[in-house]
């Protein structure tokens, strides 16, 4: 009971603090399966206290637009996000258009397909449009300097492992130092996905503390 209203508490007090983004544009919907407010700002504030410019995102939704609506506030930086869904995808760059963020933010469509990196035969984004988006992207902009891993969908029977191809997988696109935040880290799965990436590549995950259903860690220098 305690757990559930220090979560609830960090979720009020998230709600305050994200105003400014949430009132500077159109309505954007949230569900259950949006990044708690608690662990966007954790996000939103990486960004600005480690002053991240590169941004890449595994899975896309609300959290685009509020990253995407901060960067545009600040004057600097970029995102891309990756999605599995394409009907998702063109809804969300659609929303970005519309705010004038489509140079902020960009939305990839990435079917989900067999990838070298995943296990359990459990299908990840097209190894081909990861390395061509993702390397123009980085070409571009530099590498990564922070990484956020909410998809593509793992809560399903046998997608527990769905999300740990992403840091072996794009590890070459990150930066020494780069942040890295798996969200939904409390499902099946998230803790055994969290020891592989520390092992495989001394990537050392965090689970908050106020309950955002997220683990942080950084990249090491």
């Amino acid at each position: 009971m305690e757990t559930q209203f220090l979560q609830a508490f960090y979720d009020l007090a998230s709600w305050i603090r994200l105003s400014p983004l949430l009132n500077n544009g159109p309505y954007l919907p949230f569900s259950v399966v949006s990044l708690r407010p608690s662990a966007m700002i954790k996000v939103l504030d990486d960004i600005a206290l480690r002053d991240r410019k590169v941004l890449l995102e595994c899975g896309s939704g609300t959290s685009t637009v509020m990253f995407a609506r901060m960067m545009a506030q600040r004057g600097y930086g970029h995102m891309l996000s990756l999605e599995h869904d394409g009907e998702w995808a063109d809804r969300v760059a659609t929303q970005l258009a519309a705010e004038g963020l489509s140079e902020v933010a960009t939305v990839i469509h990435a079917p989900l397909e067999e990838h070298p990196a995943a296990v359990k035969d459990v299908d990840w984004y097209a190894p081909k449009t990861v390395t061509e988006e993702v390397g123009a992207y980085t070409e571009k902009h530099g590498p990564v300097d922070l990484l956020l891993v909410d998809g593509p969908p793992g809560w399903q029977r046998g997608r527990t492992m769905a999300r740990y191809p992403a840091v072996p997988a794009l590890w070459d696109f990150l930066a020494p130092g780069a942040s890295v935040l798996l969200d939904d880290v409390n499902r099946a799965g998230g803790k055994e996905i969290t020891e592989r990436w520390k092992e495989e590549c001394g990537l050392d995950m965090q689970l908050d503390p106020f309950g955002t259903r997220g683990a942080f860690g950084t990249v090491p220098v």
